[in-house]
């Protein structure tokens, strides 16, 4: 197959998905496609573009908003799909974090802040609330830490999140998300009166 930016990308996303965005490397890419460095060098001048590619790969879906939903849940819509998105490539919240926004993504923050316009929002308030909406998804996506075993012990001096443990250690990623689209949703309707 002849080398193009697409299998490159492709190639990409594969080994970002098998060894992370820490070991992702053009040498390992180049070796994975089977070429020379250089030659990856003919297509991505460098590994910033190689990363700005997979960021726009990983956002190439475009919304499937349902127009005739009130705003709340055309929000809450591309909020979940943004999700669904991100959850499909090891360290795609990481990757999209760091990386400037390209056309795709652009596309998707721009159907939000059309939407939150379109429902009456300031355009400060607008563009505060794509940003906090983008990060909320964003972490929500992100590979929660380990919790180490010696993090009972420093509890000790702390009996109400000592008591809450358990209701920490049960509450699923799914479940922050739902509840954080919940309550940031609720505050927007809030202020909208």
């Amino acid at each position: 197959m002849p080398l193009d930016r697409r299998r490159i990308t492709q190639a990409a996303l594969e080994l970002l998905d098998e060894a992370g965005l820490a070991e992702l490397s053009t040498r390992r890419l180049a070796a994975r496609l089977g070429v020379s460095s250089p030659t990856l060098y003919w297509h991505v001048k460098d590994k910033a573009q190689l990363l700005d590619l997979l960021a726009e790969a990983i956002c190439e879906d475009t919304f499937d908003i349902d127009e005739t939903a009130d705003w709340r849940g055309q929000l809450e819509q591309g909020l979940h799909q943004f999700r669904a998105l991100l959850l499909k490539h090891r360290d795609a919240a990481t990757l999209l974090r760091e990386r400037l926004p390209g056309p795709n993504r652009l596309a998707h923050i721009e159907t939000t802040c059309r939407i939150l316009l379109d429902a009456g929002f300031t355009p400060e308030d607008t563009a505060g609330i794509a940003r906090l909406l983008t990060a909320h998804v964003l972490a929500s996506a992100e590979t929660p830490a380990r919790t180490d075993p010696e993090f009972r012990n420093r509890l000790a001096g702390f009996p109400t999140v000592a008591a809450l443990g358990p209701a920490f250690a049960r509450t699923t990623a799914d479940e922050l998300f739902a509840l954080g689209t919940e309550v940031i949703l609720d505050g927007l309707a809030a202020r909208r009166k």
